[in-house]
């Protein structure tokens, strides 16, 4: 049985701070992002598909205004 663990996802919108916090049983750099994107437009058609290649989602983060996305496990 694998064990969810709490991460912590910390970006820029616009240059405003933002962070939430995760459940999963592992993530990712593309995890982040994707869930960035569902975070900062959570009522749009603007998430980032979790199963895209990384480069890709950094581009279309940077396209909807997300940067310096980075994330932790959060303990």
């Amino acid at each position: 049985m694998s064990e969810l663990v709490p991460y912590a996802v910390h970006y820029l919108l616009d240059g405003v701070r933002r962070h939430f916090f995760k459940l999963a049983v592992g993530f990712s750099d593309v995890q982040a992002i994707h869930s960035a994107s569902a975070h900062a437009y959570p009522e749009s058609g603007h998430k980032i598909a979790s199963y895209t290649n990384l480069e890709t989602a950094r581009d279309k983060a940077l396209q909807l205004g997300i940067t310096q996305i980075r994330w932790n496990e959060a303990i």
